[in-house]
């Protein structure tokens, strides 16, 4: 049985380089979405380094590599991640190869970075100027769902300065341009699990849990197995504020399998620490 970038590369040939290149990606994203990232890192790399490979390809594989290395990252509580920098490098290094779009995927991949590189210092000036100008970009080429990817980033950085009625009216506007594009079931699940947080820090915990369940169900829906476990985890931990916690129990069970099953030490701890908070009968 060939291997899989052996596999990938013949689709390509049989298929044309377009339909196949859309294949790979979609391949990649879904064993990333799945939380399978050695898997998919190994598929992206195989196919990076394949000569037959072709420039939008590999630049679109990069961006992937990147965010794959963010959620090792995640799993692993070792955020900021130099290997995702250095993949978003390169990307930058093709994008100059290709059509004007591919520059404003790479300052959306920017943001994305710098968001979550300087979480702990809250210093986010590097990311809001990267959104700003990736915000900008896909408006002018007409990019609804990369356009709303980054006003909803531009969200987050708003929410994690507190700044919360700013925070909700960009995720409000990331909602409606993505459906502008066609909407979908992933992004759809960012949403409503970040207008939760926006209740959560307000603690308004009962107007916050229908976001979380909502968020947990479209993360589900996608195939984002690796996402719906912190969508577990944020559900649980609402339902103990709320005086819920045998409600919570079951999604607790199911983040803390998911976090053995994908390997996510910072997953079982954040299940452990809602767990800890559950009083007993």
């Amino acid at each position: 049985m060939p291997r899989p970038a052996v596999f990938v590369l013949l689709v390509v040939l049989c298929f044309g380089a377009s339909a196949g290149d859309n294949h790979i990606v979609a391949d990649v994203r879904k064993l990333r979405l799945a939380g399978e990232l050695n898997k998919a890192l190994t598929l992206a790399e195989q196919i990076i380094d394949a000569p037959e490979a072709s420039p939008q390809l590999v630049f679109d594989l990069q961006l992937e590599r990147a965010k794959i290395h963010d959620r090792f990252g995640l799993h692993n509580d070792s955020r900021p991640v130099v290997a995702a920098l250095d993949a978003i490098r390169a990307a930058k290094e093709i994008s100059s190869q290709l059509d004007l779009p591919a520059g404003a995927e790479v300052q959306l991949a920017l943001a994305d970075y710098y968001y979550r590189a300087e979480m702990a210092e809250r210093e986010f000036d590097t990311a809001i100027k990267h959104a700003l100008r990736a915000i900008f970009l896909f408006r002018e080429f007409g990019d609804k769902h990369h356009e709303a990817e980054a006003v909803h980033r531009l969200g987050l950085i708003h929410l994690q300065r507190r700044e919360l009625d700013r925070a909700r009216e960009l995720f409000d506007e990331s909602l409606r341009v993505d459906n502008e594009g066609g909407p979908r079931d992933f992004f759809r699940g960012e949403y409503e699990r970040h207008v939760g947080f926006v209740y959560w820090l307000q603690e308004q915990y009962a107007e916050a849990l229908p976001y979380f369940e909502r968020s947990l169900a479209y993360r589900l829906k996608a195939g984002a197995v690796d996402a719906s476990l912190f969508a577990a985890v944020s559900l649980a931990s609402t339902l103990v504020e709320l005086g819920r916690g045998e409600e919570a129990m079951s999604h607790l069970d199911y983040a803390l399998e998911i976090a053995d099953q994908i390997n996510s030490p910072a997953g079982r701890r954040r299940a452990e620490a809602v767990l800890a908070r559950i009083s007993p009968e």
